[in-house]
Parts: C-alpha cells; structure tokens; sequence
C-alpha cells in the first residue's frame, strides 16, 4: 500500500506565523488590532478617525490595508502622515504570512499602534489568527440588526463591536438594544461603541485603544 504523507493544516501553519508575529509585535512593544467588518461598513474612515485623534494625542500609528485589489484606502490613509502598507492578497482574508509581510515594510521602532484592514468579509477574516492584540468588528446600521444572528463566528470571536453610522439610525429599522442583546448572548464579554464620523469623536473607544497600549507596555 502507498504511503500518504499527511500535510498540516493550513490553519495550524497560519498559527506558527502568528504566534511569531505576536512575539515580535511583543519585543517591539507595538499593540496591533485587527479591523474586521463588511464591506462599506466604515473601516477605513474608522481607522482615520482613531488615527487622527491617537496622533493628537502623541502616540504614533500605523496601518497595514488589506484588500482583494486596488490600493484607494491605503492612498487615502497615507494622506494621514503616517506609514501604511498596502497588501493585494486575492483573497477574502488577510493570514499571518500576509501581517509578516507588511510589518517587514513598517519601521516599527517608530510606532505604537498597528491598525490591520481586514477584507472586507463577515465570515472568513474569523478563522485566521493574525498575531493581534485585539479584533475590532465594524457593524453599520444600514446593514440591518440581524448580522449577529446571520454570521454569529464573527461576533463571538472578536472583542470590540462598533457600531458605525448611527447618524442613520433615523432611516434604517435598526434596533440597537436588540442587536447589544444577541451579541451578549454570544459573547459576555464583548465590548460595544456607537460611532459615527459625522459627529464628534467617540471618546470612549480612543480611550480604550490607550489602556490596551498601556497594558501591554506594563505587561
């Protein structure tokens, strides 16, 4: 009989490389979030948004964008005067190979904060472990108040939901009580914020992207 050579999985390689990846993102001392949500859910102007306030603030970001072709965001965010990397992956999700190559291309000595794009994808962005600290989901209101429900992996598998867009609250049946509701059923634990960047900056979500910092320098 042939012998059949079993490979590793995919998933288990991905996570040699993240593990690698949190190691070094750990000596550099650099807290890195992964931003995940729909596509139009508001990713790229939250990444400006949170860049723009933590940069008044003296703390030194940067952004590797992933998208599937193209580079309109990373050209928009590198408007910001801060390093982004762009990587064009062809896929529905960034992995850990795809983070080791854009941090190759970041200096981190000089940052503080990695903010991560993610495609644009509710389902597949879950299941690769990138090396983070933190996995940010963005939920829109015009998405409707039954995501949680539709795509509940995502939302237990990440530790901040934002909610974008709420200046549409008044045009869209979204029920937010209903919507904290289902993903406390799913995650206990989860944190969730109302932000719209046709209003002022939600404070409380800087202000936790600060803590994690801090505690990851104390730790």
């Amino acid at each position: 009989m042939a012998k059949i050579k079993v490979l590793r999985k995919v998933l288990e390689r991905n996570e040699d490389q993240a593990n690698l990846n949190r190691r070094l993102f750990r000596e550099k001392n650099v807290l890195v979030i992964n931003i995940m949500g729909s596509p139009g859910a508001g990713k790229t102007t939250f990444i400006e948004a949170m860049s723009n306030e933590l940069k008044s603030q003296g703390i030194r970001v940067g952004v590797i964008e992933g998208d599937y072709e193209g580079s309109i965001d990373a050209e928009r965010l590198s408007s910001l005067d801060i390093p982004v990397v762009q990587l064009n992956v062809n896929s529905c999700h960034l992995n850990a190979n795809f983070i080791k190559e854009g941090v190759n291309n970041l200096p981190l000595s000089e940052i503080d904060i990695i903010f991560i794009e993610n495609v644009g994808n509710l389902i597949c962005p879950s299941g690769f472990d990138l090396g983070e600290d933190l996995r940010v989901t963005l939920y829109s209101v015009p998405e409707g108040d039954d995501k949680p429900i539709k795509y509940p992996v995502m939302f237990k598998r990440t530790d901040v939901v934002v909610i974008t867009k709420t200046d549409m609250l008044a045009y869209f049946d979204f029920d937010i009580e209903k919507v904290k509701n289902q993903l406390s059923r799913l995650n206990q634990d989860l944190k969730v914020y109302l932000f719209s960047s046709k209003s002022s900056i939600n404070k409380d979500i800087v202000e936790f992207f600060k803590l994690r910092l801090n505690q990851k320098r104390e730790s």
